[in-house]
């Protein structure tokens, strides 16, 4: 496998807005890794969908960025990059709801409950809901197995977001009553398709709804990023760092 090939680099403008965000080595115990450098190698795991074992040696030892990975995952960094990417997003008019699926890797299978990880006739599979604006900017993500039905997680998908005055766009998996309802409370605009065996029709915007492919390029972007395209991490609170990280940096 090539570095190169796999190597993304985070660029110096980049850096600079969001290195407040990771702790300072403050001159007394352990140092810390260099964050730049350990944000390098995790990017490198994001694109390449490696092992972290398998990190090449100039980053240092993979043990320590995993461990650095994850006590960052723990104190929200990678939603504080989101936010710092998406701080100019009020200006936006839609929101796209969806979600994609992604095949789970036997490395990720344990015995471990409560990993958002389904089971159906396609295997074992992890499920992606998101919302998105229409610059691709990730406004609210959630996990759940494969399994579960895109209208369980609307609602909580939509509460802790501003959506008054915006149009929301979504397709008619979730075209339910209390969905509807919800969004028409928030003083935004439904634009959902009806279920074909609908008894009481619903209007929607026919044009604006031809939007709702930026969404689907926005999952293609995300899963350029091979650890997103397939899931290789055993804890979902891991892999849904992953998912925050790949939607900062298709902005990068």
């Amino acid at each position: 496998m090539s570095n190169k090939l796999y190597h993304k680099q985070i660029s110096n403008y980049w850096w600079n807005k969001i290195k407040v965000l990771f702790p300072q080595n403050k001159g007394k115990g352990r140092p810390i890794l260099n964050p730049k450098i350990v944000l390098n190698a995790i990017l490198w795991i994001l694109k390449s969908g490696a092992r972290w074992r398998d990190l090449p040696p100039h980053f240092g030892n993979w043990n320590s960025i995993y461990h650095t990975f994850r006590r960052w995952a723990k104190l929200g960094i990678f939603e504080k990059i989101l936010q710092i990417v998406n701080k100019n997003n009020q200006t936006s008019k839609l929101i796209e709801m969806d979600s994609t699926y992604c095949k789970v890797h036997q490395s990720a299978c344990s015995k471990l409950n409560n990993q958002e990880i389904g089971v159906s006739r396609g295997g074992k599979t992890t499920k992606i809901h998101a919302l998105v604006n229409e610059n691709f900017q990730l406004l609210n993500v959630m996990l759940t197995g494969g399994n579960v039905n895109d209208s369980e997680c609307a609602v909580a998908l939509l509460k802790p977001v501003h959506i008054a005055g915006k149009k929301i766009l979504a397709d008619r998996a979730y075209s339910s009553s209390f969905i509807r309802n919800f969004i028409e409370k928030q003083k935004a605009t439904v634009c959902i398709p009806d279920k074909s065996n609908f008894k009481v029709k619903h209007d929607f915007d026919k044009e604006l709804y031809k939007q709702r492919n930026i969404i689907e390029r926005f999952f293609q972007r995300i899963k350029n990023y091979r650890h997103i395209a397939f899931r290789f991490d055993k804890l979902a609170v891991c892999f849904l760092n992953f998912v925050l990280l790949a939607a900062s940096v298709i902005h990068f």
